[in-house]
């Protein structure tokens, strides 16, 4: 068994997404940790992250990778004046979303808010939110950058592509016919290879050769390929099937029949195949 192609998510076909939201937490909190801003002798500073809720995924399509934020925020702040006066509150960011940029709404608290405190809040609207707006608007980016590898497969690991299934003709002598003779039937004209049966009765065939890689073990292919139970799963209807050389096996409700050939435990099974729609007298190898 080779690694043909990445099997878990084919050229990154399939949406995958990550839950980033404790990580955002982390980077939110750190970003915001100890920013102060001063002005006329009053500085104010960011004390804390106290809330973070909401959505933070990282989402892989068709090899695209998309951020999908939308978080509420709350943090806490303080500030005094030269003279002494003190002052506290929150900002509260409503919604912190993918598109924001470092541009969102925010509100602003005090607590106990006064004439002494205003000119506080006033630095903390003008100089400490707009150093709050250049640190959060690289969220998106830097959520991507860090877990890109976590939802996206690199180029490098998908491998080469399954090779296409090679079609040749069929030669006559690799034909198995029954011994019922096949019930006559008017010759027609076609440029495939046709086989005759001891009826004269004219079958067009095509050999067609596949390979197919699977990434698992080839114990497990050869169980699921001959254990009941595994076998009802995948054809959804009840087998008769049988692990022993010369025994004939039934699927899919009787549209499929035919004989086990050679069965060497883990390595081979070579089974013969007839469908019951196809004419009498016409059994494959496989």
């Amino acid at each position: 068994m080779s690694n043909m192609s990445n099997w878990k998510n084919v050229n990154n076909w399939h949406w995958t997404s990550k839950n980033c939201l404790n990580w955002a937490k982390e980077y939110l909190k750190e970003q915001s940790a100890n920013l102060i801003a001063e002005d006329n002798g009053i500085c104010v500073q960011i004390n804390d992250l106290t809330e973070c809720s909401g959505d933070a995924e990282l989402n892989q399509r068709k090899g695209k990778l998309i951020p999908i934020i939308d978080l509420n925020l709350e943090l806490t702040w303080s500030g005094n004046t030269s003279d002494d006066n003190e002052a506290k509150g929150t900002i509260k960011i409503p919604e912190l979303d993918s598109g924001s940029e470092g541009d969102f709404d925010f509100e602003i608290t005090v607590e106990e808010e006064n004439d002494s405190k205003r000119p506080i809040k006033e630095v903390v609207r003008t100089h400490l939110i707009p150093l709050l707006k250049e640190q959060f608007k690289n969220l998106g980016n830097d959520m991507v950058e860090t877990h890109s590898k976590d939802v996206k497969i690199e180029s490098s690991q998908l491998g080469p592509a399954t090779p296409p299934r090679a079609v040749t003709p069929i030669e006559p002598s690799q034909i198995h016919t029954a011994s019922t003779p096949p019930r006559p039937a008017t010759p027609t004209t076609s440029n495939s290879d046709t086989v005759k049966s001891s009826a004269q009765k004219i079958i067009n065939t095509t050999n067609i050769s596949e390979v197919v890689e699977l990434q698992t073990s080839a114990d497990q292919i050869y169980e699921t390929l001959l254990d009941p139970g595994r076998v009802a799963a995948w054809t959804r209807s009840r087998p008769d099937i049988f692990r022993h050389v010369g025994s004939v096996f039934s699927l899919f409700d009787g549209n499929v029949t035919g004989t086990m050939v050679e069965l060497v435990q883990n390595e081979k099974i070579v089974q013969t195949w007839r469908l019951k729609t196809w004419p009498e007298g016409i059994i494959f190898d496989i």
